[in-house]
């Protein structure tokens, strides 16, 4: 074990810092900054506790950019006791979490311990990118879910790129993910495509990278296109309701006429013209105030139109019924002498 590591380790910034994550990084890409080194330092009795946990903050890091998930949950299990009061802990619990699957129960886990870091560590662009991370995987598998989370997340990750001076192209690709969760297919594209062209090729992840990057893209796509398919759903159903609402109507319209033409057949047989018109017009008024029902009962809950297009044939039936009443003798007395007579007449 190396006593310029241990060094090194103690002169990590604080946790509370914002470069405490870069700076970790950076010892990591150092040749003495092994696996070995680093698991010797972290169970060196000896040592300051800040440096051990500096130690065991390195080697989850690791972990994590490897996605060597088992490896980071059981080192998390084992030196939870050890560094559990340390404010990244709560960051490390969330990747805990995170990790699992997406099962809604452990991804609403990880982001309790996300929000927590986020409350803890304010600041800190790590921190930051990872709550916004979890809620973008939150809305994945939960679509329905709260959307303010969303706009927390977004908020989250562009202060994570402000932070960082957006070095970190995995930033704007998180950015992309919740953009696009969001509906903003044109800052998803730009964030993705940013990422890729940012992204160091020598880098040991460049290829995992890349990967999850081109997935995004095409989930872009595919939500955009999605999108685009459910517009055109709704509008063929509107227009399919539409369509039944007019068949609806035709139909009623025709039982109307056959209905009225019978029963002016029937009125009209053998009557004088002045009782046999008012009768006529009593029934067309009463038949269109049948079918006007009709269509309020089965067609008026999804037609469209004005309210006066809607109340105009009930004013109108009214108004020949009223008619009918007169013409056939100024009321009801006349209207059924009439009738009287027309089935004497048919007897």
């Amino acid at each position: 074990m190396s006593g310029g590591l241990s060094q090194r380790l103690a002169d990590l910034p604080p946790e509370t810092d914002p470069g405490f994550g870069t700076a970790a990084r950076a010892l990591l890409a150092r040749p003495d900054a092994s696996d070995e080194d680093l698991t010797a330092v972290l169970e060196d009795a000896d040592q300051p506790e800040q440096t051990r946990f500096n130690a065991f903050y390195c080697l989850q890091v690791r972990a994590w950019r490897r996605k060597d998930h088992r490896r980071h949950r059981a080192n998390t299990d084992r030196y939870q006791s050890r560094f559990g009061r340390h404010p990244m802990f709560f960051y490390l619990q969330a990747e805990y979490y995170a990790a699992l699957g997406g099962d809604p129960a452990n991804l609403d886990a990880a982001l309790t311990f996300a929000v927590e870091a986020v409350e803890r560590l304010m600041g800190v662009p790590g921190v930051l990118h990872l709550a916004a991370e979890i809620i973008a995987d939150r809305h994945e598998h939960d679509p329905d879910s709260d959307l303010r989370l969303l706009l927390d997340a977004e908020r989250h990750i562009r202060q994570a790129i402000a932070l960082s001076e957006g070095r970190y192209p995995r930033y704007h690709a998180t950015h992309a993910r919740i953009a696009t969760l969001r509906g903003a297919f044109t800052a998803a594209r730009a964030s993705i495509a940013r990422a890729i062209e940012d992204e160091d090729s020598t880098g040991a992840e460049y290829a995992l990278r890349i990967g999850d990057y081109q997935l995004i893209r095409s989930r872009i796509q595919y939500a955009q296109e999605a999108e685009r398919l459910g517009a055109r759903q709704e509008e063929a159903t509107r227009e399919l309701r539409q369509i039944r609402s007019q068949v609806l109507e035709i139909m009623g319209l025709l039982a109307a006429v056959i209905a009225f033409i019978t029963t002016a057949a029937n009125i009209a047989a053998g009557q004088p013209a002045r009782p046999a018109a008012g009768l006529l017009t009593l029934a067309g008024g009463v038949t269109l105030l049948v079918f006007w029902g009709f269509h309020v009962l089965l067609i008026g809950a999804v037609g469209g139109g004005s309210a006066w297009r809607r109340v105009a044939p009930a004013v109108v039936g009214a108004i020949l019924v009223t008619a009918g009443f007169l013409m056939t003798g100024w009321g009801p007395t006349g209207a059924g002498a009439a009738v009287h007579q027309s089935v004497g007449q048919g007897a």
